[in-house]
């Protein structure tokens, strides 16, 4: 009885193997080989990488020996008006020579809205947590609710301004 057991046992692991391993009319035949071709050899074309698009903040400050120019807000008559969801998203953040990104939700944060930076190496922009609009200025804000920046839209998806060490500071699209 025992020797029956197995051999149903087999059988049974047989035909469900078997079941499993069949290929027939699901897959395509396999294409034959087709020998290759050699590479031609020769000397390539050096790539030449397309410049890279430069973002032209507001002056400077610039130390000339007399006096020290410093960086002011445009004209606010000239300004665009704003809504909060105009300011949502990623931006990139150009000051001082440095460029990162810039983000801006509606979620509550110390001072207005929550804001973060990715990016940011310099001490002012790498600090920013919160933003504000008040009226047609954009107010960026650190962890401690104390302004690094003040901006107005000059144009849709750019806002030139200036931190409040006087540096220029642009915020694109």
């Amino acid at each position: 009885m025992a020797c029956k057991t197995w051999i149903l046992a087999f059988a049974a692991v047989g035909v469900a193997v078997g079941g499993c391993s069949s290929t027939s009319g699901r897959y395509a035949s396999p294409l034959p080989a087709a020998p290759s071709q050699p590479v031609a050899s020769g000397q390539l074309q050096p790539i030449e990488p397309a410049p890279a698009p430069v973002e032209q903040p507001l002056e400077e400050p610039t130390d000339t020996g007399m006096e020290t120019q410093v960086a002011s807000l445009p004209d606010q008559t000239s300004a665009l008006e704003l809504q909060k969801n105009d300011l949502l998203g990623g931006w990139g953040i150009t000051s001082a020579g440095e460029t990162c990104q810039l983000f801006m939700t509606l979620t509550t944060w110390t001072g207005g809205y929550r804001a973060s930076t990715r990016g940011c190496q310099g001490e002012e922009l790498s600090t920013i947590s919160a933003w504000e609009l008040s009226g047609k200025q954009i107010v960026l804000k650190n962890g401690d609710g104390a302004n690094v920046a003040t901006l107005l839209a000059i144009e849709p998806g750019k806002f030139n301004g200036a931190t409040v060490t006087g540096r220029g500071i642009t915020v694109f699209r």
